[in-house]
Order: structure tokens, then sequence, then C-alpha cells
């Protein structure tokens, strides 16, 4: 089977060779490879390496001759005509100062260089490490659907340690959805369950559990100033030996010498908007203390630009009109508390980009019955106190319906089969799921049980991210091994092999 390995691999030490080495064995072969330069080590002698910098800056691989590939068709556009629209959003990430003129340029060209690609080099499967979420990768993975050509991706589940699969990130897990569905009427107890998704389960719906994610608490930590200057290994040890007095005025100086007068611009246009207007000052201008006598839903905003929102939350990358959605879908009587994502501001800062744009928060402020909260309120004490949890794809849905309260979501996440989940994506779709509630739905414990039992049966020990590593209870090579030996399987479901 010919192999397409779209995955970077930039966190993997040596397991990622031994993937390499599990994937290209006869019948299979890796013909093509996009990967982090500093991995091309690995590369089977007749893989073409592209290093994913590249790929992402539309720089076509060494060795591929593009003169070949002839500009894409309209009838190929026409086909991919949402593609375009979820790709000039993605473009945020990567290509925010580009006109849309450019953007759509940048489109078409990578259009045609993936085309060419998969003509000339005709894959047979394709494998992601996750859902492809940057442009050249969502491109790849358009293109091999309206080709019907076989993929798996994978999610690291808020699980620690559990991965999910899938060839569609819309559709979901088939394998769980069919794991659910011979087991939602049987009657499992906790004892069924494998010991880490009870422990999680346990903990999760114990009304006392408020505790800050891990992943939160490392990435706040990543992105404090005061832990770089404290912990930064270069900096702690030129402080250490007091050379920090004779390297940093030189560390500037070079600074200044390649960037001559933005240097100091950039400083000092960070300072005052620091000072002046930002997304902080703006977001504190409008929030207000919750009122907990009040009815409310809770709609927590998602960090953005991530793959949660694009290319996963479809139309909902904009998140504020799933917001006007919510609010046309209530009763007069009902509230919808927004509050931020905690790492929105951190790694971002507070300039006013295109996904968090100057009025952003006035104009959800703005919105029928709603209420921006600030930004420390807990959100389990949110998901406790509310009627009903809201979301494009966030893991509160799920934390809400481990905890017994229903959730709307918006987008395609990987727990939207669960029970207490209800899907919407326009007024009338969400005024029935408010309307079921309303008359009494309740979640009931023996099919969250079951569903993870169903959960248990169809995801494998791994992970992905690094930040999903630490709990996991795995080494990098046992995970990696665990990833391999899917792969290889669910190869084995096509073609003669």
């Amino acid at each position: 089977m010919r192999i397409f390995l779209i995955w970077p691999g930039r966190k993997a030490g040596a397991e990622f060779g031994d993937l390499i080495s599990a994937l290209n064995k006869r019948p299979h072969e890796i013909v093509y490879w996009v990967g982090a330069s500093e991995k091309e080590t690995f590369k089977p002698k007749n893989t073409i390496f592209h290093s994913c910098n590249d790929a992402m800056a539309v720089i076509p691989a060494k060795g591929v001759d593009i003169s070949e590939f002839p500009p894409i068709s309209e009838d190929l556009i026409n086909k991919l005509y949402k593609t375009e629209s979820v790709v000039l959003t993605m473009m945020n990430r990567m290509f925010g100062g580009k006109s849309i003129d450019e953007r759509k340029h940048l489109y078409y060209e990578m259009l045609r260089y993936w085309l060419g690609v998969f003509n000339k080099y005709k894959p047979e499967f394709i494998i992601f490490p996750n859902t492809p979420h940057f442009v050249f990768n969502y491109v790849i993975y358009e293109l091999a659907r309206l080709m019907n050509i076989e993929m798996i991706m994978f999610d690291d589940t808020r699980i620690p340690g559990r991965l999910l699969f899938y060839s569609d990130f819309r559709r979901g897990s088939d394998f769980l959805r069919a794991r659910f569905q011979e087991n939602k009427e049987k009657k499992f107890i906790l004892d069924d369950l494998s010991t880490d998704i009870r422990k999680y389960y346990e903990s999760r719906a114990d009304k006392n559990y408020k505790k800050i994610p891990d992943y939160v608490k490392d990435l706040k930590k990543k992105y404090s100033t005061v832990q770089w200057l404290l912990f930064e290994p270069k900096i702690k040890e030129s402080v250490k030996d007091l050379t920090v007095f004779k390297k940093a005025p030189r560390y500037f100086f070079n600074v200044f010498r390649r960037q001559g007068i933005l240097a100091v611009k950039k400083p000092l246009l960070d300072f005052f908007r620091l000072v002046g207007n930002n997304l902080k000052k703006e977001y504190v201008g409008v929030q207000e203390k919750p009122d907990w006598s009040k009815k409310f839903i809770y709609f927590p905003l998602q960090k953005q630009p991530e793959r949660t929102t694009s290319p996963q939350g479809d139309i909902f990358v904009d998140q504020i009109l799933a917001i006007k959605i919510l609010s046309a879908s209530l009763p007069d009587d009902y509230l919808i508390y927004v509050k931020e994502h905690p790492l929105q501001w951190l790694d971002l800062g507070l300039n006013f980009p295109s996904f968090r744009y100057k009025g952003y928060y006035q104009r959800i402020a703005g919105i029928k019955n709603v209420k921006i909260i600030p930004i420390n309120e807990n959100s389990y004490d949110l998901i406790d106190r509310a009627r009903v949890i809201a979301a494009v794809t966030g893991s509160a849905g799920w934390e809400a319906a481990l905890r017994g309260k229903p959730a709307i979501i918006f987008g395609y996440v990987w727990y939207q089969d669960c029970p207490g989940v209800f899907k919407a994506n326009d007024v009338k779709s969400c005024q029935n799921a408010l309307k079921e509630i309303a008359n009494g739905f309740k979640i009931d414990r023996q099919k969250i049980i079951n569903y993870l039992k169903s959960f248990d049966e169809a995801t494998i020990r791994g992970f992905i991210a690094a930040t999903a590593s630490r709990a996991s209870g795995l080494t990098g090579q046992e995970s990696m091994e665990n990833i391999a030996r899917l792969i290889l399987k669910e190869m084995e479901k096509f073609g003669n092999y």
C-alpha cells in the first residue's frame, strides 16, 4: 500500500524512527512524507521528504517538478467551495496580514501542487497525527475525501493516554459509535471499566472536583515571563556564572543589528498597546459578575486559532454566530454567560488579532440576554450552576455530561455521540434541544457508563500531543508502538494484503 505520511513528528525522539520502520515494510511503502526538518534522518531511501515548514509556506518538496502540474480547473474549485471557505479563515494562523485575493491565490497554488502530487505518486492511504488544521494538510485531507483515498487520524481525548481514531473528523469514530450501539442497553458497572477510565469518571462526576486542567497549568507556566526569566536554561546558567551582564548587552546589540528600528519599535508599540486599548481592557470593560439566581446557559469561548474551531467548528469558527443562534433560541428569562478561554491572551498577547478583532467582546455583550463574565470564574462552578452548557467543541461539554448536565455543541468533536450531548446548527435544532431539556430530559448514568465502556473498547493507549503524555503512564516508545500497530491493522482492511 502506497502511504502518504503527513506527520511532522517534531516532539518525538527515536521512537519516530520506529514508526517509520514499521510502516515502510512490504507490502507497504511510504512514498511521501511531510515532516519536521530535524527528523529527515529517518527518511526511507525512496521516500519524497517535504519539510513541514516548506509545505506551510507553499514551497514544493525537493525533487518534485511542479512545471508538469497544470493550473487547477474551475470544476475543482467549485467541488471544493466549502474547503475554500474554511481555508480562508484558517489562514489567520500564518497568513493573517494577507488580503483575501492573496489568500485565494495561495490556496489555488496549494490545490494545484497537492493535486499534482496525488496524481504523480498515487497515495492509497494517508496518515495524519490529528485532525488536519494547517492549510496544507487540510487541503490534503479534503482532496483525499474528494478522491476517495483512505485516511486515518487520531484525537487526544480528555482521558489521559486514550487515543481515538477515525477517518473523517466530522463523522467521528465509526468504531466507537458501533460499540455504543451494541452496548447502550447493557448494565455495565464501574468495575467493568479499565482503571484509568473509571478513576477519571469518578473524579469528574464528583461535584467537589474543581481542579484546573494540567495542560492549562503547563501552558500558563510556559508563557509566564517570570517563569521564562527564572527557569530558561541559558538565562539561569548566565545568572549563575555572572556572565549575564556581559551577554545581555551583546544580545540586545545583535537583535538591533538584525531588526534595526523594529527592535525598538515593536517593544514600544507593545507597551503602548498594554497601557492603551487592548483585548483585556475591552473584555474587562464589558464584563459583569454572574447573578447565580438567574437561569443561565454557560458558553465558554474557545482559544483561537486552534483546530477545535478551525476546522472542527466548521462555520462556527465564528463563535459569535453560535452565541447568536443560542440567544435567538432561548426564553426571555434565560441568560447566556460567556467566558473567555484562560489561555487566549497568554501566548498570543493582548493585541487585537483577526480572530479577536477590536470590538469582538463588545459585539458579544450586545447580543440579547448575553453577559460576559470575569475570566477567573471557575468553570466547574459554572457547569454545576448552569441549566445547560453550550460550546463549539470545547471540553466543557464533555465535563458537563459526566457531571449529569446536558450540553449543546455546534461543531464536530470526539465526544459528540455521548449521551446528553445535543448537536445544533441553527435556531430550529437549538430550540428542539432546549425544549427536550426543559421537558425533563435527564442524563442516564447507566448510559454514561455504557458509553465509557464503549469508549474503553474503541480507544488505544497512546498520545500525540506532548501535553497529553504526562499523565498517560506511557513512554513515547510504548505509545508509538501502539499507534503503529493500530495503523497497520487498519490498513489491512483495504486492498488485498
